[in-house]
Parts: C-alpha cells; structure tokens; sequence
C-alpha cells in the first residue's frame, strides 16, 4: 500500500519542466592550486553532473532553469555548495575545495558500509536511487535488496542480510531507533517500509561491523537521516491507480513545517488484477505525518518527524489443520512513531546530538480458531558527545536507554482458551569510539559498547574495531572485527526471561576502487554465532524448552560495480553475492543452512535519462538460486530445495508541465516477463490416507504489479 508515496521524491529528480540546456563548466583545485581529480560535481536534486578530468576541469549540461545548487565533493574536502542561476546562458564556475577538519582524509572505513548522501554521492547509491529502482516497487528495503550482501525473501519483505534472519536487521531514525520499521503483514504477504524515502537525505547501511554507537542489531543497521530544510513553501499532490495523497510544506529562513495525508485502497486494483487469494478485506490505509525544523540562534537545529497509520485487510487463507478448507484470517494495525533530537555545538568544541523517539505498535488479529492481540511500545533516549580532539584523532561518547514494554492476549475461539503474556525491559548502553589517523594513508576506528538488559539481568561488553589503508590513489583495503549483541524477540520472552543476549561477531575484509564515477567494492566475510535461542516446537509454550545452546555461522563474499560515466545519461550498476550458512535456532532440530539464505544472488539496476523526452527509463533483473525448506515426506531436515528466483521490472518518469505547474507521470510494471517464483512450500498438518503430506506452493499474491501515477507541485 505505501508503494507509491516514495514515488512523490521524484519531485527532487525532475525539478522543473525545460527543453533548453544551460553549459556548466569549470575547474576544481584545492587551496594550493593543484587540480583534484575525480572529484563529484552535480545539481543538488538531480543527475546533471560531471567527475573532474586530469586538469581538474569539468563540462555539463543540464535543462533546470532558475536558482539551483551546485554541489562538489571530494574524499578529504567538506562538501562545496555554490548558488547558480540557470538560464540557459553558458556559465564558468571555479572551485577551490577546503580540507575537511576532524574527517579521515582520502582513507574513509569502508568495510561493511554503503552510505548515501549528497556530500557522498559518488560512493555507492544516491537517495535518488532508492526510488527509480524498479524492483524497489518505492520501498527503502526494496531498494537496499539491489545490494551486495541481502537476500530477496519475497514472501516476508524484510531485509535479510548475509544470512541473517529479518529480526536482526534493525533501523534508526536520526540515530534513533525505529522499533517497528516494517508494516503488519500475514503469511506468504510481504511487508514493506512504513516511511517514504522522500524523508530522508541519508542512508547509510551497514551489512556488518558498524559502529559502537549503534547496537541491539546481529547481522545491519540501517541508519537514515531525515532531511533538514524544504528548499521551498509548496503543496505536492498525488493521484494514483491506489490512492491519493497531499502535503503541505511551509518554510521561512529558520523554521519549516510539513503536514500530509495519505489513503490507500486496493480494492479497485484487485477488482481489475486478480490475486492468488480472496481478500475478505481489500488492504486500506490512512496515514499522516507532522514534521518541523527549527535553527536555534546558536547554531543548533531541532528536529521533529511523527507518523501514525491505521492499516486494515483480511483474506482467505488455506487451512493447513484442515485440507481444502480455506481460513478466514483479518489483521487491524495502528502504529505510531514520534523522534525528536536536537544537534548544536556547545563550550569546549564538543559536537552534541541527543534525541527521543517513541513507538507504539497495536495488532488486532483474527485468524478464525484464535484471536491475539498485541501491544508494543518502545521508548529510547540518547544522547552523544563528539570532539575533535587533534587534527587526526576524533572522540565519541554517548549512552542510551531504552523501555520496552510488550503485552498479548491469546483467546481460542472454540475451546474458550486464553492466556495473557506481558513484561517489560529496561535497556542501558553506554559507548566510547576514537577515529585515529596516525598516517597520511592509514585510518582507525575503535570502539567499546557496554549494554545490559534489566529482564535478562545481563551485561556484555562489545568490542568494535576497523582500519583502512590506501593502496594507491583510487584503490584502498579496510577491515572491521566487531561483537553484537541482542535481546531475544518478544515472541520467545513471552514464555521465559531465563535466556541470554543472542550473539554475533564479524569478520570483514574490503577492497574498494574508485575513479570518474565508477566503482568496485569486493569484499568478503565471516560471521560468527552464538547463544541462539532453541526451543521445541511440539511444546513451544513450555518455559523448561528454552535455552541459548544453539549456534550457527554465515561466511561469503560480495561484488558491487557501479558505473555512472561510461555511457552519457547511462547509471547501472550490477550486485553479485556468495552466501554459505548454517545454524541451530529457534525450533530446528539439527544445524542447517536456513530458508532465507540462498547461495547465489545477482542483481543489476541500470537508469537512462532521454533528455528530448525528457523521461528516465528503468530496469532492474534479479536472479537469486533456489532457496531450501523442510519437506515432511523426505528424511532430514532443510531437504529441498525450490526453484530458482528471477524479476525484471522497469518503469518510466516523464517530465512535462500541466496547467504551468511541475507534473510528472510515472508507469512501472513489477516482474515483467510473469514468472510465477516459488519461494517455497507449505505442507499440512497431518497426512492423508496415503501417508502423504501435501503441500502448496509460497508464491506471490499476483504474477505482476502495475502502477500509474500523476504527481503535481503546485
């Protein structure tokens, strides 16, 4: 349902309706005189860019018209921004780049990490793209799947990283953690992402080895900065095949105000696109959101961002207690999340950001035999302290508490059967890093991480350790070595708290090169784990079954090129991920390789922008090999092994003006060639007279997906 409210960031990408071209060109030196080269020079909010030559100089055209930003970038240098006013006019524009105080020079850690942002633009992905991925459908984890090092789980939604189960994948918002990122979902129906990225000019994702400040995550995090000021007072709308939307933005030199609606109802869509099950209840979705900004005399800046949605669907589903029989199964969720932080420089060069986020999660589920509802609310509080303590030695301390509370009330229908389960944990972690850069060419990052959870009654310290040494000019080598821990999930500690901190450390060693926008990154890993919770699954009620014996280990490697400069208005990239893991967990009787890790997944992305039509295609392709599930009627365990998994989507934004107001009409087409992937199979409770479990197919809801959209700036 939220598919297509990313799709509203494209407002950024095709700013402004124009047929003409304006040549921008210039050099780029540093404060010396010496040219530097590769550097990244673009208009903020678009793909009009170019890299500097040998010489330093650089040559674009762009059809954007009236007051834009130009930004420059360069691994070493504080990001350059300079005011131009297009109007098709050739324009000169020379560039003197100042060395970054308190960064790592022309070593940056790279090990585990892909980051997004304007002043990074050229490392790995823009926030732009995690909208024109076709295969994203406008979802931030669609998007990050087109990635080395994740795994397509089209029946679940979430990110999977490096063998990892969902749940170890944890996101943060402003440096706060966003408890319940994820939609409500049912079986075999993904989730997807509750925010839009139009919200953020961020993303920095991390599949392993991230830093001390964040924990409480095995396997990622993912870390998004909300945007800080609207370039402008405006009102966006939306009309799509799904539904509608509208955001009113208001801004003046220190403050900014954003409010918007959305619904969405699928019910006519379905109406014309059968899906694989009947939907008793169509998905809807009403969602609003509130986010201010404000400059504070000092310097500082204070941040609000609030969303709350009530999201309601129900269908039938077959009955694996009962063959042929179909279940009628009914989800109705509202869900909250309000962050607030605040960032300023205070006495002494100390850097402070601190924060408060809150979430509350409230499910009502019917499943015909059994009703369950739940309530979650999450609180956390942080607070963080950097200064640049020499030239090139950095400091960060922080703390953070956070309350989880989580309550269930379980009521069979037939038998009258209830049963109620609730608690909650005090969460404390406190943490010190240092970024050291002892040589011109050598970079470190050390970090200690103390977290203790007051249901558990347990400490544990995590160490965090990463270096990168450059090689040559454009190539360099990182590593990082890290111990991560977590809280078990709410659906095991609703039976016992007599469990430990779950356990995972990282290996990682990275090899990145990068010239005139393009780059290789090949980068290969360990991961190590322990203290997994087991229980039986004949008796998952029973406390006495749960334990922390199980164990596990994921080790791969991933290849990531991109290349935005060979061929002009051409930006692809391709993704090619090796994973092997095994591991003893939950209800799974012996050590196996689990069924969300495939061993192959290659992905690639490429984006062409046809300046005459203004317009940018899109396509993505997907292959991934055949992931493995549990068939009852074969000895072993994990013993099958479904059929391979493709996708390739496209899609196409084009650039017009309507009534004098910016328009864009957008068209995309989900698996195109209509493969019916199985994820894999579900088989019924009991035998037939045979003694043959059958079984069906986990396919997806419908072979493809259309979207038509119409987005208007007034």
């Amino acid at each position: 349902m939220k598919i297509s409210v990313s799709i509203l960031f494209f407002a950024l990408l095709f700013n402004g309706a124009i047929h003409s071209q304006t040549i921008v060109s210039g050099i780029v030196k540093d404060a010396l005189g010496e040219p530097l080269v590769g550097a990244n020079v673009f208009i903020k909010g678009s793909f009009d860019g170019d890299a500097t030559g040998p010489d330093g100089s650089f040559s674009f055209e762009t059809s954007l018209l009236g007051q834009s930003i130009l930004m420059v970038s360069f691994l070493g240098y504080e990001a350059h921004e300079k005011s131009l006013e297009l109007n098709n006019q050739p324009l000169s524009v020379n560039i003197v780049m100042k060395a970054a105080v308190g960064r790592l020079g022309d070593v940056v850690i790279t090990a585990g990490l892909f980051e997004a942002g304007d002043e990074k633009k050229s490392i790995t992905l823009n926030p732009l793209d995690i909208v024109t991925t076709p295969s994203a459908e406008g979802d931030i984890y669609g998007a990050l799947m087109a990635l080395p090092g994740t795994s397509v789980v089209g029946e679940d939604g979430r990110l999977f990283v490096r063998g990892g189960d969902g749940y170890e994948s944890k996101t943060f918002v402003d440096g706060l953690l966003s408890k319940k990122p994820y939609s409500s979902s049912m079986p075999d129906l993904p989730s997807r992402g509750r925010f839009s990225p139009f919200l953020f000019s961020g993303t920095t994702f991390s599949t392993g080895g991230y830093s001390a400040e964040y924990g409480q995550a095995l396997s990622s995090a993912l870390i998004l900065t909300t945007n800080s000021f609207p370039e402008r007072t405006q009102t966006e709308l939306s009309f799509l095949t799904v539904g509608q939307g509208v955001t009113q933005t208001f801004r003046d030199d220190n403050r900014s105000l954003s409010a918007g609606v959305n619904y969405f109802n699928l019910g006519p869509y379905y109406n014309l696109v059968p899906q694989k099950h009947g939907f008793n209840t169509a998905p809807q979705e009403l969602s609003f959101l509130i986010s201010g900004r404000e400059r504070w005399n000092n310097g500082g800046m204070l941040k609000v961002f609030s969303t709350f949605s009530r999201s309601r669907f129900g269908l039938d589903f077959p009955n694996t207690s009962n063959p042929g029989a179909l279940a009628k199964l009914f989800i109705d969720n509202r869900n909250g999340y309000t962050n607030v932080s605040y960032s300023g420089e205070m006495k002494g060069g100390w850097f402070i950001k601190s924060g408060l986020a809150f979430t509350i999660d409230d499910n009502r589920l019917d499943l015909q035999y059994f009703k369950v509802d739940e309530a979650n609310q999450n609180v956390q509080a942080k607070i963080t302290a950097k200064k640049q303590l020499r030239s090139n030695l950095k400091m960060i301390i922080g703390a953070e508490e956070t309350l989880n509370r989580f309550k269930q009330i379980y009521k069979e229908t037939e038998s009258g059967f209830s049963n109620q389960s609730k608690f909650h944990d005090f969460g404390t972690a406190l943490f010190v890093e240092t970024e050291w850069q002892p040589l011109s060419r050598f970079a470190t990052r050390i970090g200690l991480r103390g977290e203790h959870s007051s249901l558990l009654d347990y400490w544990k310290p995590a160490l965090r350790v990463s270096a990168a040494y450059q090689l040559t000019t454009y190539g360099q080598i990182s590593m990082a070595y890290g111990n991560f821990f977590q809280t078990p999930e709410e659906e095991l500690l609703r039976f016992t708290s007599n469990l430990e901190f779950e356990q995972a450390n990282h290996c990682i060693l990275n090899y990145q090169w990068e010239r005139n926008s393009r780059i290789i990154r090949v980068e290969t890993y360990l991961k190590d784990y322990k203290n997994l919770v087991v229980f039986n699954a004949d008796e998952f009620w029973n406390p006495e079954y749960y334990n922390n014996s199980g164990s596990g280990f994921s080790r791969g490697l991933d290849i990531f090129y991109r290349d935005q400069k060979t061929i002009r208005y051409l930006d692809f990239w391709v993704s090619y991920s090796y994973l092997a893991s095994e591991r003893k967990y939950r209800d799974y009787p012996v050590k196996a390789t689990p069924t969300f890790a495939p061993k192959h997944s290659l992905s690639m992305v490429g984006k062409y922008w046809v300046n005459r039509i203004t317009t940018q295609f899109g396509l993505s392709a997907t292959l991934a090999s055949g992931r493995p599930y549990d068939n009852p009627n074969k000895p072993g365990f994990m013993n099958a092994l479904a059929p391979h998994y493709s996708n390739v989507s496209i899609n196409c934004s084009h650039l017009r003006t309507i009534w004098g107001k910016q328009a864009i009409i957008y068209a995309s087409v989900s698996n195109l060639l209509g493969r019916d992937n199985i994820y894999g199979y579900r088989f019924f409770n009991q035998p037939d007279q045979n003694g043959v479990y059958q079984g069906f197919p986990v396919t997806a809801e419908s072979k493809r997906f259309y979207l038509l959209a119409l987005f208007l700036t007034i």
